[in-house]
């Protein structure tokens, strides 16, 4: 496999986070419930219960108010389904809207419509402001370099989803999945009295590689990143399945750049991927695209993300 397919393999998890996959949807299904519960508490909605006496079924449009990408339509159907209401896709994930585009058609009894409205708008907001957010983002540098997220989010697998469907990769889901070394694990190592943290978290990570989707580790400096890919390069020579990774964490597109360069030069480019982190936002992120990596991972994707303005009209 080339670099890219590589780097498919490790990142790139959004096709499974969808409602056909049991795991995910036994999820969807928790996350669900306890929004509502939260929402309806014991008594439930007790604003509608007071003023509307009939249980007619009335039509209900849900529209964009602003340009963006739409994203949570699988997931706010599902929700609307749930609660006795019938929902019609207009457009689907993934869909450039405009502002007064309809997006859902509903039909249910106006108590039903009332009570799911701001779970099922919430979801359909943050989604959406995250897959704009993302697209624009890829957009600004012409697609030329791989954006992923991190697992700095609010809703995990959806904010990741919303992550994939506007255009990015998801990283690692979960603890779980992949076996990415922070620099709290280093200092752990430190703290064992280990003199080379770095080759020997390595080490051991390696011995637990056929548990995880790819091995990363995260280094804040050009001597750790040169004393990682030295020992990573011996470790892919016992394993060339295996896919590995360096972090450059906090580093200026300048040093990222020195750091591609330098790995090059010692012939331990090709054994790696490469992805730079913290710190990078739309604003700088241009930069960084033009240093050689493999990937940029950006925090902001879901924790700054804008919720995208839509709207649930009762007709």
């Amino acid at each position: 496999m080339n670099r890219k397919q590589l780097l498919e393999k490790a990142f790139q998890r959004g096709r499974i986070l969808t409602l056909k996959n049991p795991v995910y949807k036994s999820w969807i299904e928790k996350f669900i419930v306890d929004e509502t519960k939260g929402d309806i508490g014991k008594k439930g909605d007790i604003t509608s219960n007071a003023v509307i006496n009939n249980g007619n079924k009335t039509r209900a449009i849900v529209i964009s108010r602003e340009k963006g990408i739409i994203a949570g339509l699988e997931e706010a159907v599902y929700l609307y389904k749930k609660n006795d209401i019938k929902a019609k896709k207009i457009k689907n994930d993934g869909d450039l809207i405009k502002k007064g585009d309809i997006i859902l058609k509903l039909e249910g009894t106006e108590k039903n419509l009332l009570k799911i409205e701001r779970s099922a708008l919430d979801l359909l907001q943050r989604m959406s402001g995250i897959a704009t957010l993302t697209h624009s983002v890829i957009s600004s540098i012409k697609n030329s370099v791989p954006i992923a997220t991190t697992r700095k989010t609010q809703w995990r697998y959806l904010d990741k989803k919303a992550v994939y469907i506007g255009g990015g990769m998801t990283h690692r889901l979960a603890l779980w999945e992949a076996i990415l070394i922070k620099d709290n694990h280093i200092k752990a190592l430190e703290r064992e009295g280990i003199k080379e943290p770095v080759k020997i978290s390595l080490e051991r990570a390696f011995k637990s590689r056929k548990k995880a989707n790819f091995i990363e580790i995260e280094v804040s400096s050009l001597r750790r990143a040169l004393i990682a890919a030295m020992k990573i390069e011996e470790l892919h020579k016992k394993d060339k399945s295996t896919i590995f990774l360096i972090m450059l964490d906090n580093m200026k597109p300048k040093r990222v750049q020195l750091a591609v360069n330098k790995l090059k030069k010692l012939n331990l480019y090709n054994s790696l991927l490469i992805e730079a982190s913290g710190g990078i936002v739309p604003k700088n992120i241009k930069s960084y695209a033009k240093a050689g990596i493999d990937v940029i991972s950006m925090g902001c994707l879901t924790h700054s993300a804008k919720a995208l303005d839509i709207k649930e009209y009762i007709l």
